[in-house]
């Protein structure tokens, strides 16, 4: 596969006219076979001391050649890329493609990138700034670096990634994540035997975990960006909240994030799936932008102003901010399963007479299919991810589907979600795989995030309990992260299956060992829809009323509209900002307009001379402040 990609790439390297040199870097490996790791150097002129940009890539360098030749901060791999401030440093990983032959079984590429971070801090082009960047794997790496210290290392922008190995990245509710480990096994990543060989979080789990939290050791300032799309936005929710927590105390308060509306494999791009998004497009390589100039050439741009956590919400397709995502004052909210295959907000009654379940049939030789959602399946591009519509699958017979009536007004999460379920099973093991739906006025049920339940399982990861045959029993599938607001009109969808095939591993429902072979067989799950074992969506939604004095009041009730804006522009504003100021300044931090303002309740300004792009504004009211962002487009 390697040396397929390594020939394609060198058949199209006319192609580009981007001037590169390729260079070996020293490293302290004593094999004089494995010391040098290639890569390629991006130097305007190198008669100037300038910073640098690393990135450390396992999917071939020689892509760069091309690709920044035609720099789209549109695309899901975009480089924040400006040759006129920066040099640029792109290393294959050791073991991987023109670096294949340096591999080194079980070595810490940490190392390389202290190597590589020093190196290039040493050479007469460099000023001696060195900053990383780069998503997923390519982040992973840059965690790795950091946690080295590397005395020239000023910054990092690790996207899409956690830096923890956990159980949890190879299963989902105990269940395998068949398609994403066998896709990651096909690009070198892992063994699919060793992972298979601990099916429950054991001891090996627990110790990799620990090993690989390397939260205690960043010294260095850092971004984050993933996307509600993406394979793991709830981990890189903990992450951040971790490196804030435990990093060195000098930089605990530096780490920014950013979530958006965006996959894996489509950070930044304006489609995601059969949604749209164009106030989401380009913004993590505008805002990394941003973030080097701030760090590496001291640009007095506002970055450190920021508040540390900007995330979209999707429905009402707006930027917002806060200080803490986990922020304990949000609020739980019920929607309960009914008969009728309703969702309402009221409990089920109490009868005199149980009430019916529902009941969820699955059939191994015949699973549910995989439809959208954070799949993981580069070697497929045909295959349709993230938000897609799934109501073409609501008549099969192993589907139970609930929903809300239409909504009178909006419904907001921004948050944890997890569906209880309680039910009995005529089987010692299955599996309960469970969707979130926006369904539309037109019928679409278009997925947001889903997950998984194997029910052995339901009690312990580390622990298997097999079910006892027809006894009322419980189970939570938890959802990830998510902020997303129904709207008026709109209805609210769970979907129900067995399973959810190839994303996770089909359960044979013999309550045989984990991933054996066996026979399989078919398995009728019973919903339970009384008040006493009410199923049910919990779901966080929004932040409980503070308890606080008028003379204090938080500015967070500002809004930008419209947003994304063409011409006029206009801020609402509270009452108690009479007096006060706003400042609008442009992705470099340059102010474009700034304002006293008296005793309006609006602010007006027009964008119609403003070039398209991301822009703050901020607002001060005495000693309260809210940032917020505006998208200007053409």
């Amino acid at each position: 596969m390697k040396s397929f990609f390594i020939v394609l790439i060198s058949a199209t390297l006319t192609l580009s006219a981007q001037q590169y040199r390729e260079t070996l870097i020293p490293t302290r490996v004593t094999n004089p076979e494995k010391k040098y790791l290639r890569a390629d150097l991006y130097i305007s002129d190198s008669t100037v001391r300038r910073p640098s940009i690393l990135i450390q890539t396992p999917y071939n360098k020689l892509f760069y050649r091309i690709s920044l030749n035609n720099p789209n901060p549109e695309s899901g791999a975009a480089v924040p890329y400006d040759t006129a401030h920066y040099n640029y440093i792109i290393v294959d990983w050791r073991g991987f493609y023109t670096n294949l032959s340096a591999d080194s079984l079980l070595y810490n590429r940490g190392l390389d990138g202290f190597d590589i971070v020093e190196w290039i801090a040493s050479q007469s082009w460099s000023n001696g700034k060195v900053g990383t960047w780069g998503g997923s794997a390519l982040g992973q790496i840059q965690f790795q670096t950091a946690a080295q210290q590397p005395p020239h290392l000023v910054c990092a922008a690790p996207f899409i990634k956690d830096f923890k190995t956990k159980y949890s990245d190879y299963y989902y509710g105990g269940d395998f994540r068949k398609e994403h480990v066998e896709s990651l096994m096909k690009l070198g990543f892992i063994s699919e035997k060793l992972i298979l060989s601990h099916p429950t979080e054991d001891i090996y789990w627990k110790t990799a975990e620990n090993i690989t939290d390397i939260s205690k050791k960043i010294n260095v300032p850092m971004f984050l960006c993933s996307g509600w799309f993406d394979h793991y936005p709830s981990d890189v929710m903990r992450a951040f909240d971790d490196i804030r927590t435990n990093s060195d105390v000098g930089v605990r308060n530096k780490h920014k994030l950013l979530f958006g509306p965006w996959m894996h494999t489509a950070l930044g791009v304006s489609e995601q799936g059969i949604l749209d998004f164009p106030n989401a497009a380009g913004i993590p390589v505008e805002m990394g932008k941003k973030f080097f100039d701030y760090y590496l050439r001291k640009v007095q741009n506002g970055w450190e102003t920021n508040v540390p956590i900007q995330y979209y919400q999707i429905g009402e397709n707006i930027w917002k901010t806060t200080d803490n995502w986990g922020n304990e004052n949000k609020g739980m909210r019920t929607l309960y399963f009914h008969e009728g295959k309703r969702l309402s907000f009221e409990p089920p009654p109490q009868t005199f007479r149980p009430i019916d379940p529902d009941t969820l049939r699955t059939d191994p030789r015949n699973p549910t299919p995989t439809i959208g959602g954070s799949r993981f399946n580069p070697f497929d591009k045909s295959i349709p991810l993230g938000p897609q519509d799934i109501s073409n699958i609501l008549d099969r017979g192993d589907i139970v589907s609930y929903s809300t009536e239409e909504l009178a007004s909006p419904i907001t999460m921004d948050g944890i979600s997890d569906i209880k379920i309680y039910f009995d099973c005529n089987r010692r093991d299955a599996d309960i795989s469970a969707r979130l739906c926006d369904i539309y006025p037109d019928g679409r049920w278009v997925l947001l995030t889903q997950g998984i339940q194997r029910l052995r399982l339901r009690n312990s990861l580390s622990e298997e309990q097999l079910l006892t045959i027809n006894a009322l029993d419980s189970a939570t599938i938890h959802l990830t992260d998510l902020a997303m607001t129904f709207l008026e009109g709109h209805r609210i969808g769970i979907v129900l299956s067995g399973s959810n095939y190839p994303m996770f591993d089909i359960n044979p429902n013999n309550g045989g060992q984990l991933y054996a072979s066996g026979d399989s067989l078919e398995a009728e799950t019973h919903i339970s829809l009384n008040s006493d074992a009410a199923s049910c969506f919990r779901f966080s939604s929004g932040s409980a009323p503070l308890a606080i004095s008028s003379d204090n009041i938080p500015m967070y009730n500002c809004k930008i509209i419209p947003n994304p804006a063409k011409d006029d522009v206009y801020l609402e504003l509270p009452s108690f900002a009479a007096g006060n100021r706003v400042i609008v300044s442009d992705a470099l931090g340059k102010v474009v307009t700034s304002s006293e303002i008296t005793h309006q309740k609006e602010f007006r300004f027009s964008s119609a001379e403003l070039p398209a792009g991301l822009y703050e504004v901020v607002i001060i009211s005495g000693s309260n402040v809210q940032t917020l962002t505006l998208v200007i487009q053409r």
